[in-house]
Formats: structure tokens, sequence, C-alpha cells
């Protein structure tokens, strides 16, 4: 485990204490530069979307876009609050991009025939070749960006993330889609 430096062992001594029995060393929570679990993941996600977002560019399609489109490559029909769940926005932050999305012909919103109040969202053939063009090559960055790392350290971070996934997902009561 790398050595706090002095900025580190600062953010831990200002940080608020835990009372739990099971609560972890300040070296466990901070890096060696002071940054927290969800801190580190949400600069990793603005890397991936600053370079996503490069490769999106080719079709004029925001990477807050891209999101909708590839749940429903791989869910299909889905409704609009499921979607909006599923993507991690509000249904209200949802509807724009819908908007969007549904003017460019990548989506169609559907009436529910069961209750007139909702609608499904389904992809439309230019959404799904959008998806199916853009999908390589965003995997192909997400790969390049392991490199250096081993199956076995990535077998090791997959446990990591998925028991603090069931951990938060305990901790909000199952409240939480994940998708």
């Amino acid at each position: 485990m790398p050595k706090s430096n002095s900025s580190a062992v600062k953010a831990a001594a200002s940080a608020p204490k835990l009372v739990d029995a099971t609560a972890k060393r300040p070296s466990d929570i901070f890096d060696s530069r002071g940054r927290t679990v969800p801190w580190i993941a949400r600069t990793v996600h603005r890397l991936y979307d600053a370079q996503g977002q490069k490769l999106l560019d080719r079709e004029g399609i925001p990477i807050a876009y891209w999101f909708y489109l590839r749940v429903l490559a791989e869910r299909g029909e889905v409704n609009q609050l499921e979607l909006s769940k599923r993507v991690g926005i509000s249904s209200t932050t949802a509807v724009p991009a819908l908007d969007a999305l549904e003017k460019r012909g990548l989506v169609k919103r559907v009436l529910d025939p069961n209750d007139r109040r909702k609608y499904f969202v389904v992809l439309q053939y230019e959404g799904k070749r959008i998806v199916d063009d853009m999908l390589p090559d965003l995997t192909d960055l997400i790969a390049a960006s392991l490199d250096g790392i081993s199956q076995r350290d990535m077998r090791v971070f997959w446990k990591v993330m998925h028991q603090i996934e069931t951990n938060l997902i305990q901790m909000g009561q199952g409240q939480t889609v994940i998708d």
C-alpha cells in the first residue's frame, strides 16, 4: 500500500471520523494524493468521456446521448422512466435529450397502450447503426486504457468494484437501478 504524502495525511485528518467498528484507516480511504474512491472514479469517468467524445464527434453525438443509445441497443424497447434510471439521469433531464435524439431520427417514443401517460423509447435504424459503428471503436479505447494491467489485476479490480457497488446499493436500500 503506498505511503501517504503530507496532503493525504492532512486530508485524512480533516475528514469526518468514522465511528463504526469496521471503519477503515485513513490510508485505506485516501490514495497517496489525498483522493477518495469516488474522486478518482469521477476523474477516470471524465477522462473516458473526453476520449469517447472525440470518437463520437464523427457522428455528431454528445457523449451524454451515447448512454441512451447504448442502453436501448442492449435492452430494446424501454419505458422512458426506466431508461432515464438506467442512464442515471433524472426523467426531467432525459426529456430534452430524448427530444434531440428523436428529432435526429435515432429513437422514437411510442405511447404505452396500457397507460397513456407513459411512453416507450425505441431505437431506430439510424440509432442502431451508430451504436454498431461506434461500439468497436469505443471498446478499443477502453481496452487501450487497460494496457499494462494484468488479467489477475483486472479480476481483483472487478471484484472490488462489484463489492463497492453492492455496498452502495445496500446503503441506498435498493432504490438505485443498476444496468
